[in-house]
């Protein structure tokens, strides 16, 4: 039967894992998954039904298609047992079988469904700053017309009283001037204040909420009837100052006995019979010629999307709005492990070639030395000296050891470590996001030391000849550390060249700025199994799973010193 759905699945028991697992009566399978602290580890899993093994098929299935995409991985309740309790998790969350197949096909759709829904939501965002700009900007035209009209209400009083001064001494009171009409606006128009708001509802109700108020803004009558004296009022200001000039330059004339005697009353009424205002449309017109062009406007917002309505109104009015800044909550990107690595790649190269140089020294196959206690012999010291003195590393040499005094070893530990003493006045790189990364050493780690470490586990570099530990530590944001990407190590083809090995991560972190945040008492025992195969039927079939090796793990934490 299991045989049956392991098949169904695509799985043979013949070169690729799992494999049928038999021992007497014991029935199961055996997979291997890749861990991301552990690395690669062996298991069995040995169902107690036949749904059970096909919900385990199931999700093992998924998880070799899809599990690095959807950042889920396997997790075992106890990792010294050859059948522990198997959990498929995501973001410390179990996953069913269910939940699994959503995260690869509906997961999608919902993704990219919440993607437009959050691009809708910021153009609505967008539309509505535009509106309050326009809302704003048409409240303060309100503001200027309203005070340009009074303006020119006071300058045309003043010149009317000026011009009936001139006419009781020159027209003997024949002629006088008509009361002039004043309106006076007590309440001048005001913005009405919106509130922020986030759901795709509310956005869509303020934006036609403030294409209400922009409209009452324009509907308003006073306004109109305000705009429209504006056109009048200057007219009527330029008539009246015509007819004063004509008075002053009368009054300035000589009259003398046999002087021709001017018709002043003609010439003043002439100024009338030729004044602009006739040809200006009555209030009535002007006021219905503005509402028909507003509902012809408005008329047309129905049809628009409401992500586009606000540049509608302002190409409609030729208003000059800059593009409003819209400001989103401050949310921390977190950035993926990729992309953190990438960073402190491009902090090293960005850094002066003589800092690299020091740098990479500790990342050599000396790095040993540069520790508190010296455990390299002196016939080591002399035989690595012997190396550097090769021809064919010249170019080592020169380039990373030529301050190194190799007359002697005393003299070549002495000046390596004054060298390497150069980094305390190196700025160190901060991490931009927390990420695991992985050393061998003592199990106490003290406040003075220096640890060597790598985000790739198989790289993982000793703190000295005896592993006592492997330790995963949680480099935390903020940490400052220096990074290294490359390694003075010798040619695996010849020992006695020596060459500088790229993409060799390498973390140097300095305990007096950095401290132990949160480190876990216990020691996780991982037990590395094989496969004991037997060839059934042309199947490969696992009879049995051989230990052949126990790692001890503790897992610390390591944050920036406050």
């Amino acid at each position: 039967v299991l045989l049956k759905l392991m098949n169904k699945y695509g799985f043979y028991s013949l070169k690729k894992e799992p494999f049928l697992y038999v021992q007497n009566e014991t029935i199961g399978f055996s997979f291997t998954f890749k861990d991301p602290l552990y690395g690669e580890l062996t298991r069995l899993f040995i169902p107690k039904s036949e749904q059970e093994a096909e919900d385990f098929l199931k999700k093992y299935h998924w998880y070799k298609k899809n599990g690095s995409k959807f950042n889920v991985e396997i997790k075992l309740s106890n990792y010294k047992q050859e059948d522990p309790q198997i959990s498929f998790v995501k973001d410390n969350q179990e996953l069913s079988v269910d939940e699994l197949l959503e995260l690869s096909t509906e997961n999608i759709i919902k993704k990219d469904t919440l993607k437009k829904n959050e691009m809708y939501n910021k153009k609505c965002q967008r539309t509505i700053f535009l509106l309050k700009e326009i809302l704003q900007n048409k409240v303060a035209m309100a503001k200027d017309t309203l005070e340009n009209y009074q303006k020119s209400q006071n300058e045309l009083k003043a010149q009317t009283e000026n011009l009936q001064k001139y006419l009781k001494k020159y027209s003997k009171g024949k002629i006088s001037v008509a009361d002039i009409e004043t309106k006076e606006f007590a309440n001048p128009i005001v913005a009405k204040v919106f509130p922020t708001v986030n759901t795709k509802e509310e956005l869509e109700k303020q934006i036609d909420e403030l294409i209400n108020e922009i409209k009452n803004v324009e509907q308003n009558e006073d306004l109109i009837y305000q705009k429209y004296a504006l056109i009048k009022l200057p007219l009527m200001i330029k008539d009246i100052n015509a007819k004063i000039s004509l008075l002053e330059e009368y009054s300035k004339k000589k009259k003398g006995l046999f002087s021709k005697k001017e018709n002043i009353e003609e010439k003043l009424a002439k100024i009338d019979e030729e004044s602009v205002l006739k040809e200006i449309v009555t209030l009535e017109n002007y006021k219905q010629n503005e509402i028909n062009r507003l509902k012809e406007k408005y008329a047309m917002l129905p049809d628009l999307d409401k992500r586009t309505i606000g540049d509608f109104l302002i190409e409609f009015d030729n208003l000059n709005i800059e593009e409003p800044k819209i400001e989103e909550e401050k949310e921390e990107i977190k950035l993926s492990y990729e992309e953190i690595m990438e960073e402190l790649e491009k902090g090293f190269d960005n850094r002066p070639n003589e800092e690299k140089r020091i740098l990479i020294l500790y990342h050599s196959i000396l790095k040993h030395l540069l520790l508190k206690k010296t455990l390299i012999s002196d016939k080591e010291i002399e035989e690595f000296i012997n190396v550097l003195n090769n021809p064919n590393n010249i170019m080592i040499k020169i380039k990373y050891f030529r301050d190194i005094d190799l007359s002697s070893p005393k003299k070549f530990i002495s000046s390596l470590k004054e060298e390497a003493n150069k980094i305390l006045s190196f700025s160190p790189d901060y991490m931009k996001g927390d990420i695991n990364v992985f050393f061998k050493g003592p199990k106490i780690i003290k406040a003075e030391d220096y640890l060597f470490a790598s985000n790739k586990r198989i790289l993982s570099p000793s703190q000295n000849k005896e592993n006592d530990m492997n330790f995963i530590a949680s480099l935390k944001k903020g940490s400052p550390v220096f990074f290294i990407p490359n390694e003075i190590t010798y040619d695996i083809e010849n020992d006695e060249n020596l060459i500088q090995k790229t993409k060799q991560p390498f973390f140097l972190i300095d305990m007096q700025k950095n401290e132990l945040s949160k480190t876990n008492s216990d020691i996780i025992n991982v037990v590395r199994y094989q496969n004991v195969f037997e060839t059934q039927d042309k199947m490969n079939i696992v009879t049995n799973l051989k230990s052949i090796n126990v790692d001890q793990y503790k897992k610390i934490e390591i944050e920036r010193k406050d």
